[in-house]
């Protein structure tokens, strides 16, 4: 791999743009079994075979398939699952349907006989080596995605099924070497830049996810066409 340290030394402004290529954990006991997955990764390896990237195969998601979460990653597996293994899947998200992320999606989920939990959050994954239900607990309706979640006294119930598809959001992945050049992050793991997306490194720019966190491509598009106007102009000065 090369180096971003490197880089700096050959070029006169290196911009990273890793994106975001991690999937946030639910953070609760089971999560670990053998039949969860996180949804990046399983479409990743879907996929990879699919085209005759790999001669691995993803985990089929058959039979009873959760899916927590309600952006466009968790639609993506919710119609993978139902097109290419007939899954009756159940998508489970912690505020209503009517302010999920892929809430333009609800109809053609709803065509392919998708089930919404609405306003539930996992609190624990339960069975042996497999996972076999989930724990979740109920949670007052919020319109707002910023808004915290305020959970009901004794609503805890539990969902059977046979394959579980974490999708609850991506992470920042800048490159490690960043560690050893100072560079700063901010708390939740992004790449601090400037308005001119500088870094607090010299000749280190940063643009796209890395820099302002999980977004559609036509977001990230622009935030990289800013970015090499941005260095452009600081090229210009040198």
């Amino acid at each position: 791999h090369v180096q971003v340290e490197e880089l700096l030394e050959d070029f006169d402004a290196v911009l990273v743009s890793t994106g975001t290529w991690c999937g946030r954990k639910l953070g609760g006991p089971g999560e670990d079994k053998e039949n969860v997955y996180d949804a990046l990764e399983w479409i990743k390896g879907f996929m990879k075979s699919k085209l005759g990237y790999s001669e691995a195969h993803a985990p089929p998601l058959t039979g009873r398939v959760a899916i927590v979460g309600a952006g466009l990653t968790a639609v993506d597996v919710a119609e993978l699952a139902v097109k290419e293994y007939g899954a009756e899947v159940a998508m489970l998200y912690r505020r209503p349907m009517s302010v999920a992320p892929a809430k333009h999606m609800l109809r053609h989920l709803e065509s392919l006989g998708v089930r919404f939990v609405e306003n539930v959050i996992p609190v624990e994954i339960l069975g042996g080596q497999w996972a076999e239900r989930v724990k979740l607990v109920r949670v007052k309706p919020t319109t707002d995605r910023r808004a915290s979640v305020e959970v009901i006294p004794g609503s805890e119930f539990e969902l059977d099924f046979d394959a579980l598809v974490v999708a609850v959001g991506l992470k920042a992945t800048p490159p490690e070497s960043l560690k050893s050049l100072g560079v700063e992050l901010n708390p939740d793991g992004t790449i601090k830049v400037d308005q001119g997306f500088a870094t607090n490194v010299p000749k280190l720019f940063a643009a796209g996810d890395v820099a302002h966190g999980p977004s559609n491509v036509g977001l990230a598009m622009r935030s990289g066409r800013l970015a090499a106007g941005k260095i452009n102009e600081y090229l210009a000065r040198r």
